[in-house]
């Protein structure tokens, strides 16, 4: 079989090869952050120049850091619930089911522009508990549908590497979608300060694309006001709570990263819930 070359329609949609790369490059380092011997195989048959990104050894390191997190964000929530919902936005070439491989039954759906859906399915199957949908996240169709099916699920809904390609006015209206719909919801959201977001010449990997950031958000706390009913439950910081592991990869460098308050808190996660949950547990 021939390796397959990427067709995208979607500037953003070319940014899904630089996760796919990034985790297999990390699965094969001697103590690796994550393994991940799907992205592996799905990298040996896509026929693109990844050797742009080799060099990228931040992106790297985020890259395996927040797979790491959300993986095990998964693996918590559906623990905890056993009518558990988990919604994967911009899931891209992410093996994210597989590589968990959770023993309890639970449902899965992963959402993701057409271009990319139909560039998955050449690789990764959906299955009857992991959907596929095609569609813009910020339009709320695609929730319409999975609310239908689950109309009491406790849903998480993960937006990986694709809130810094919205405008706030979008991710906005993603907060407000599943607000609207949703009892009993969670969203972790990865995401970068304003600084970067207005500066994607400074992300080695994502240049080498035709993307651009544009949104970025330096507190959390104003999230919290676009809507009456998220909080803040979990902050996490690539370059503050992953300092030991980046200065082992990268030597002193790292301490630029840390302490510079340009990029201490650049890039990370923040994680919300509904608050009606919170008061009705």
């Amino acid at each position: 079989m021939g390796k397959i070359r990427p067709k995208f329609q979607e500037n953003v949609s070319e940014t899904l090869l630089i996760p796919l790369y990034m985790r297999a490059k990390e699965s094969k380092e001697e103590n690796p952050i994550i393994i991940d011997k799907t992205s592996e195989n799905i990298l040996s048959m896509v026929d693109y120049n990844f050797s742009k990104f080799y060099t990228d050894v931040r992106c790297q390191l985020c890259i395996s850091f927040r797979t790491k997190y959300f993986d095990d964000a998964v693996r918590n929530f559906v623990a905890k619930y056993d009518d558990a919902v988990v919604v994967l936005i911009a899931c891209g070439l992410d093996p994210r089911v597989e590589r968990i491989s959770i023993k309890k039954q639970y449902q899965t759906y992963e959402l993701d522009l057409p271009d990319v859906i139909n560039f998955r399915r050449q690789f990764l199957p959906e299955s009857s508990d992991n959907k596929y949908i095609t569609g813009n996240i910020t339009t709320n169709g695609w929730i319409k549908t999975i609310k239908e099916k689950h109309p009491k699920g406790h849903f998480l809904f993960i937006l990986e590497g694709v809130a810094m390609y919205l405008t706030e006015e979008e991710v906005k209206q993603v907060f407000k979608n599943i607000d609207d719909n949703f009892e009993h919801a969670e969203i972790h959201m990865e995401r970068m300060n304003k600084y970067l977001s207005k500066r994607t010449y400074l992300h080695q990997s994502v240049k080498s694309t035709n993307a651009t950031f544009h949104w970025g958000c330096d507190n959390p706390k104003e999230i919290e006001q676009w809507s009456k009913s998220f909080k803040l439950k979990d902050e996490y910081y690539y370059y503050c709570d992953e300092y030991n592991r980046i200065r082992k990869r990268i030597g002193l460098k790292a301490i630029w990263f840390k302490f510079h308050p340009r990029y201490s808190h650049s890039l990370g996660i923040w994680s919300y819930e509904k608050r009606s949950r919170i008061i009705d547990e």
